[in-house]
């Protein structure tokens, strides 16, 4: 009887173990397929200088004249977001972000290119350049 017992109590913390297992997997491949939207962030500060300005601006400018069909379309975004502000800490802590940042996003891929930002902040022509590879980067499977 004990043996029968210890049998069904096994049998059943084995079963109960699968179906949990079960219910993970089903979980992470609703997961891995979140929208293929992309999003460019620039995470700054209130105090500013001119090239925080000038990284903003030209990189807001890049997307919108690279892919002004997907904007109309929300289907690409620019957010400058104040990491002073209390809205915007919970998509930084998401995100990982922690000072100023420039980042494109696409689903759970995500290639930050501040360096390179800041480095083309007052070139336009290659700031576009550097946004586009990363997008690209981003969206290619």
């Amino acid at each position: 009887m004990k043996n029968i017992l210890m049998f069904s109590f096994a049998l059943v913390m084995m079963l109960g173990s699968l179906s949990c297992n079960a219910q993970t997997n089903k979980k992470i491949v609703t997961k891995n397929t979140v929208s293929a939207k992309v999003e460019v962030y620039y995470f700054h500060f209130t105090q500013r200088c001119t090239t925080c300005h000038a990284v903003e601006d030209n990189a807001k400018l890049a997307v919108e004249s690279l892919y002004a069909d997907k904007v109309k379309k929300d289907e690409y975004t620019f957010k400058g977001l104040n990491l002073d502000d209390a809205s915007s800490k919970e998509i930084a802590k998401k995100l990982g972000v922690g000072g100023q940042t420039l980042l494109v996003v696409c689903g759970g891929k995500k290639v930050d290119i501040t360096d390179k930002g800041f480095m083309n902040a007052h070139n336009p022509d290659k700031m576009k350049e550097e946004i586009k590879k990363a997008v690209d980067q981003v969206t290619k499977g």
